[in-house]
């Protein structure tokens, strides 16, 4: 924290999740005491998945996402309505070469000094840690990066507890309204595009800037 005056504005934290276009959990439900079955509609999609890279200070500056398609090639119609200054890739999985193109991003929108340096928290993968490329950029652009334990981000990554969390959740809730608004379609027609979920990462950057 010596390094960044300890400023939180200079304190970043990037985590990834995964978004599908069908519903990937259920919200509870209320029922009637003793009622064992209640109906709820549901998509009988498997959906693909897409990666969003996500990245924020406690500040609440909120670094433009990066999205990963699992394809090869990109259709610039999948980034309509995408949250603005959004950056894409494409790879059948998630690759080192992609996590570079995300820290450029990173260094672009965090306007770097030597006097005025940063930190970085990561999950402590591979890609992170061993990507010389990555390494390289950090130390000419005055990032320090801090990597957690892997396979401890649910409980130790900040954004995953209070943004990852609530935009999933938000998401959820939107396809739920969806489906009970399109009955008939869920086997049929793609659900919610990027306009609802730009719509929910706003609703979860709100709250994690009220709570």
């Amino acid at each position: 924290m010596d390094t960044i005056k300890h400023n939180p504005a200079r304190l970043y934290n990037c985590d990834k999740t995964g978004v599908t276009i069908i519903q990937h959990k259920h919200t509870k439900i209320l029922g009637l005491k003793g009622k064992r079955m209640i109906s709820s509609l549901q998509s009988a999609e498997r959906g693909s998945l897409v990666t969003v890279v996500n990245c924020m200070s406690p500040t609440g500056h909120f670094i433009p996402p990066l999205l990963v398609f699992p394809r090869k090639n990109i259709k610039h119609e999948l980034m309509n309505d995408t949250p603005p200054g959004s950056i894409h890739a494409c790879h059948p999985s998630w690759w080192s070469e992609i996590f570079s193109l995300w820290f450029l991003h990173f260094i672009k929108h965090t306007k770097l000094t030597k006097e005025d340096t940063v930190i970085l928290v990561l999950e402590g993968q591979y890609s992170h840690t061993r990507s010389l490329e990555v390494i390289t950029l950090a130390r000419e652009n005055h990032v320090d990066i801090i990597c957690l334990q892997p396979h401890s981000s649910h409980k130790m990554q900040p954004l995953d507890k209070a943004f990852m969390g609530p935009l999933k959740t938000f998401y959820c809730q939107e396809i739920e309204k969806w489906l009970r608004s399109h009955p008939g379609w869920a086997s049929c027609h793609r659900l919610p595009n990027w306009r609802t979920i730009r719509k929910c990462i706003q609703a979860s950057y709100n709250r994690r800037n009220s709570g």
